[in-house]
């Protein structure tokens, strides 16, 4: 039942018309432009700036919510949020394959979805859902068939929703070769390879070449630093200490059981990959994958340690306990309300929507997204960095700016704030400076990234 509650909470958000996270933006404006006919991959360099570092089956999930039920946030969140209870579900699914009893495999389903990390991105549209959607299904289907090769195209799939969901494919070709089954793991290594690289081919082909640049080189260039990632780690330890705890068990039982080898091998590489991509203090979400393997693992070795006669009233009688009160825990912990730094984003994007012109530079890219009006930067982060880091040309929006062609600016602080800055913030120094220079105070709002907007010092008529 607080599971239940625990999702229930979470989903409360997903109807609202306003994004939830800095990428829902980006990610819904790409997808109003293929569901128009454009490319998810146009040329980064040119106006309008448009980088995507995702793979192209959120964008194109996201185009068919908007072909279907228009231009919002709420739909690509629920098919998200299915996918997301689709996760529990195949948790529940690998831990009755290896060993668990019915209600405990539902329970651990069910523990997932109480997770703190769980219920913060259940309600947003994430490429992470996807990815993980896939991954988890040909994991489902090469533990439990013997037909390896179903689970290839699932694997490909997350993979083309973010290059870093490799490692369910790497368990996997792994635990062949714990298990002597060199033939095996290298058909299986190859098959999957010419598929992936089959794909990125025809998608190289069909972008011009973007595609790659966006998926791989945005991703890789940005600077890495261990300290978000040991934070984010110490974190969820902390939470998930009696999980951590059922895994650790599950490898000392593995001696006797080597057949359960594979949950083991994704948790250490799920918990590598989350460790290694990891390069800021917002990026939670990366270890969503590891929170998933944690919950096979623990339920798997609580099913060991019950059918274990030494342990069995031990276990049966005090970890329910201990797990139904973890739950209750995180019931009861502090979570920020979303609606508290959203009060009037519904006046912040009615105001962009009534605006006269159609050019809009914004740190809340959703609210231009939703007005149907013109993004000359997709996503501000990125295309600050590309121009900072690896020298793009910043100069049509600076004159855009002095030439007050740009109708609006959306940002998240003021003037003074944008003005005083010594180092490169989400926008180059040269572009802050312009706005500084151009543009006026015009509204102020409650509004996560909206809270200030500025017109031009000669406005539109």
């Amino acid at each position: 039942m607080g599971c239940l509650v625990t999702l229930l909470t979470a989903i409360r958000a997903v109807p609202l018309p306003y994004e939830l996270d800095f990428d829902e933006g980006p990610v819904l404006g790409v997808a109003v432009r293929v569901a128009h006919g454009l490319s998810a991959y146009p040329p980064a360099t040119e106006f309008p700036y448009v980088t995507n570092p995702f793979g192209p089956l959120p964008y194109y999930l996201a185009a068919l919510c908007v072909k279907l039920f228009g231009a919002s946030f709420t739909s690509p969140r629920i098919l998200t949020s299915l996918l997301g209870i689709w996760c529990a579900v195949l948790i529940a699914l690998l831990v009755r394959h290896w060993g668990g009893a019915a209600h405990v495999s539902l329970g651990f389903g069910l523990l997932y979805l109480s997770r703190p990390l769980v219920t913060t991105w259940l309600p947003q549209f994430r490429a992470d859902w996807i990815g993980l959607a896939f991954t988890l299904t040909g994991l489902y289907l090469f533990a439990r068939s013997r037909r390896w090769y179903l689970a290839v195209p699932f694997f490909v799939a997350a993979l083309f929703c973010k290059i870093t969901f490799l490692a369910a494919p790497l368990a996997c070709f792994l635990y062949m070769l714990f298990r002597r089954e060199g033939v095996k793991a290298t058909r299986f290594a190859v098959s999957s390879l010419a598929l992936w690289g089959l794909a990125f081919l025809w998608a190289q082909r069909e972008t011009g070449g973007w595609f790659g640049f966006d998926t791989f080189w945005i991703n890789a260039v940005r600077p890495y630093d261990l300290r978000p990632a040991i934070s984010l780690l110490h974190n969820q330890l902390t939470a998930d200490y009696l999980l951590v705890v059922l895994a650790l068990a599950l490898a000392y039982y593995l001696r006797s059981r080597p057949e359960l080898s594979l949950p083991l091998i994704y948790l250490g590489a799920s918990f590598l990959m989350g460790l290694g991509v990891v390069k800021s203090a917002s990026a939670s979400y990366y270890f969503l994958e590891w929170q998933a393997a944690l919950c096979c693992c623990a339920g798997v070795a609580y099913s060991t340690l019950r059918a274990h006669s030494d342990f069995r009233s031990i276990v049966s009688t005090l970890m329910p306990a201990a797990l139904a009160a973890m739950v209750i825990v995180n019931l009861h912990r502090p979570t920020p309300d979303p609606m508290q730094e959203m009060s009037e984003c519904g006046q912040a994007y009615e105001f962009v929507r009534d605006y006269p012109g159609e050019r809009i530079l914004s740190e809340n890219p959703g609210a231009v997204v939703m007005a149907g009006k013109l993004l000359p930067v997709f996503d501000p982060w990125i295309w600050t960095r590309m121009v900072v880091d690896e020298g793009w040309p910043d100069t049509e929006i600076v004159i855009l700016l002095r030439l007050h062609k740009i109708d609006l600016v959306v940002l998240g602080r003021d003037l003074e704030e944008l003005s005083n800055r010594t180092d490169q913030g989400i926008w180059p120094n040269s572009v802050a400076h312009a706005i500084v220079q151009n543009y006026r105070l015009v509204r102020t709002f409650n509004c996560e990234d909206a809270n200030f907007v500025f017109q031009p010092e000669t406005p539109p008529q």
